[in-house]
């Protein structure tokens, strides 16, 4: 557990003020600049990641990926987001950090990013990260519209208000990490917290504003640290949205977003105004939609509203982000397994597979965005679910729904080969 003792010490940014202050008054000189942007109240688009993006996308979805990476095995200075959002497939990280080493092994490793903070999501194990959570937290998520927000990129919401009780991260790659995101929700009532790592002062950082309004903080760390906590003072409830690490330098970064259950419709419950400013902070090379697999259990499943709710989620982060590529994952085969033999097919395919994934090819090609033929690339019939499950190794756990670690491995191997592919790159390595 980090220890408060010996981590204080001076400011990582000169000037740099108390967290989630009342909105100051306007001013132009660069040190008062940069010490509101890393407090989050002067959010403005990092350039670092701009700087690698086409001014507009073109028809090609894939085209901001391609100029990205292209730039990057090139020497050039920035950043390439990936940014991927879906249910219980996305929710379990590892098919996100399997594309995530693809792609930092080629064009630059800077760490994992964001996520969701502390241990809002259960049974999040990020490889190489272990989270802690001490004290009274109360978590929320954006599952169902009839939960209060707001809900920010990660869909989940970690609220605390006792003095002492904290979260902690701590990396085990010999990198470290140097960077800190903070994601915090501030209004009257919010209080303070510290931030205890090497090259930043645990002074308090206070949260409330006359009105309620969203903080997005970046602050410096010293380099290659290995742990950081976020501990409350207890003068009022702090939320926090998110949260993430990483190091400064040229790369890729991959960051996920997935919450066990989702469907299409909880894009709706994130705040679109939180929403748009995180994507606007920093802009991504390409946005991944996967979802389908809880639609596909809809026995009453309508496939022109889904169509149409499709294209006007995809027309809201066109808006929201309008340099970033596109893509949808199309649904992979599940089903239920029949315990005694109907025919030569061991599966029931859920209701409305078929349905789900034809649309989601319909509003592909008609909003000219990319799509993943996760069927055709890795489980290609629901009659053939049963010998993934029997492979060596398993690819499929037994529900016939959700893969193994193994088989979201293969998926991202191929949509990494997908990726390069329509980026016009070739394979890895070429």
């Amino acid at each position: 557990m980090l220890k408060r003792r010996g981590l204080i010490s001076t400011l990582a940014f000169s000037g740099l003020l108390a967290g989630c202050r009342s909105e100051p008054a306007t001013t132009t000189t660069p040190a008062a600049e940069a010490a509101l942007r890393a407090e989050g109240l002067l959010p403005a688009p990092d350039a670092e990641f701009e700087a690698l993006l086409p001014a507009t996308p073109g028809d090609d979805p894939l085209a901001p990926l391609g100029s990205a990476l292209r730039a990057l095995q090139g020497g050039a200075q920035g950043r390439a987001l990936v940014l991927l959002m879906g249910d219980s497939h996305i929710a379990f990280p590892r098919l996100a950090e399997r594309l995530r080493d693809h792609l930092q092994g080629r064009f630059g490793a800077i760490g994992p990013g964001r996520m969701p903070p502390g241990r809002a999501q259960r049974g999040f194990l990020p490889a190489g990260i272990t989270l802690e959570q001490e004290g009274e937290w109360s978590v929320a998520h954006a599952l169902r519209a009839a939960t209060p927000g707001p809900f920010g990129l990660s869909g989940y919401r970690l609220s605390g208000y006792r003095a002492g009780d904290r979260i902690n991260l701590r990396a085990s790659d010999p990198r470290g990490f140097d960077r800190l995101h903070l994601v915090l929700h501030c209004g009257p009532d919010s209080g303070s917290f510290r931030v205890l790592a090497p090259g930043i002062a645990g002074l308090p950082r206070a949260t409330r504003t006359a009105s309620p309004t969203t903080r997005l903080i970046r602050l410096d760390l010293a380099p290659g640290s290995r742990e950081v906590a976020v501990e409350l003072v207890g003068d009022g409830q702090v939320d926090l949205l998110g949260w993430g690490i990483d190091r400064r330098g040229n790369g890729v970064l991959v960051e996920a977003f997935g919450i066990n259950g989702a469907t299409l419709a909880t894009l709706d419950n994130r705040s679109p105004a939180i929403l748009a400013r995180e994507l606007a902070v920093a802009p991504p090379a390409l946005i991944i939609l996967e979802y389908g697999t809880n639609e596909s259990t809809d026995r009453d499943f309508d496939a022109a509203a889904y169509g149409l709710a499709l294209s006007r989620r995809i027309a809201t982060l066109r808006a929201a982000s309008p340099r970033s590529g596109i893509m949808l994952m199309g649904v992979p085969d599940a089903g239920r397994p029949i315990r005694r033999g109907r025919g030569a097919c061991p599966v029931t395919p859920l209701p409305a597979l078929q349905a789900v994934r034809a649309a989601q090819r319909r509003v592909a090609a008609s909003e000219r965005v990319g799509f993943f033929d996760w069927s055709a690339e890795v489980t290609q019939d629901p009659c053939r679910l049963p010998r993934l499950l029997h492979a060596n190794p398993p690819l499929m756990r037994p529900d016939l729904v959700h893969f193994t670690v193994d088989g979201y491995r293969l998926t991202a191997d191929r949509l990494h080969a997908h990726l390069l592919r329509g980026a016009g790159l070739g394979p890895a390595g070429a």
